[in-house]
């Protein structure tokens, strides 16, 4: 390992990598069709009572792992066009089928931690939740990564993630930065860029349509994520960085 400094073109590159490359956006597409669908056919809060809440925390729960495994599988795509210049779908799946459960295991391991980041922050309020939350994703955001790139077990990942975060905070709040605009700003904000543009053009709105938009953009930020962080991970992990 060595220390990294802070490479802000990385963050363009990652563009011009997704691109090269489209099939990184595969992954975090179907994970988020299924994430969709699921979505749409296990009841909700909407049904009432205790039944409706167990559903609508299992349902929640699926969707998560589903979309960091997609972020995961996205990470293994990037990494192979970072190193051969471009990576094609094939190649993806091969690899993000011998290295599943690694990544099951890794984002059952952070999915529970960022839930249980949240209930302790709860307890005084709103914003400590988020703020507990955002503090647990800056230490554990290199999980996917670990598990996608080195093949590193749920739990070592986790360690792995929280070594690197602690030993190379710069890069890491770069990383932390992405993340949050990315997923918790730009996302949101494309969404409803696009379903108005489609409105514009005739297209009338329906669930399929909405549900469509949301998994299109939801890749396209995970694929761009996962870009970020296979770059920035190979260089804090293995001093390799890639232009």
């Amino acid at each position: 390992m060595r220390q990294s400094g802070v490479d802000l073109s990385i963050y363009l590159k990652a563009i011009a990598l997704l691109v090269r490359s489209p099939a990184i956006i595969v992954g975090p597409l179907l994970a988020s069709l299924i994430a969709g669908t699921l979505e749409l056919m296990i009841p909700t809060m909407a049904t009432g009572g205790p039944l409706g809440g167990l559903n609508a925390g299992f349902s929640q729960l699926i969707v998560q792992l589903l979309g960091s495994v997609g972020l995961g599988v996205a990470v293994i795509g990037a990494d192979l066009a970072w190193r051969r210049g471009r990576a094609s779908f094939d190649e993806i799946w091969t690899d993000a089928q011998r290295r599943l459960p690694d990544l099951l295991m890794a984002a059952l391991g952070l999915n529970f931690i960022l839930w249980v980041a949240v209930i302790i922050g709860s307890f005084v309020g709103f914003i400590g939740g988020l703020l507990l939350a955002a503090v647990a994703l800056f230490f554990f955001i290199y999980t996917m990564a670990a598990a996608a790139i080195g093949g590193i077990p749920g739990g070592a990942a986790l360690q792995v993630s929280v070594e690197r975060s602690r030993a190379y905070p710069l890069p890491t709040i770069g990383v932390f930065i992405a993340y949050v605009l990315v997923f918790f700003f730009l996302k949101s904000f494309a969404q409803t860029q696009l379903l108005d543009f489609l409105v514009n053009l005739g297209v009338s709105s329906s669930t399929l349509i909405t549900v469509l938009v949301v998994a299109v953009v939801q890749a396209i930020c995970s694929a761009y994520v996962a870009a970020v962080l296979a770059n920035i991970y190979a260089d804090l992990s293995y001093g390799r960085r890639w232009y």
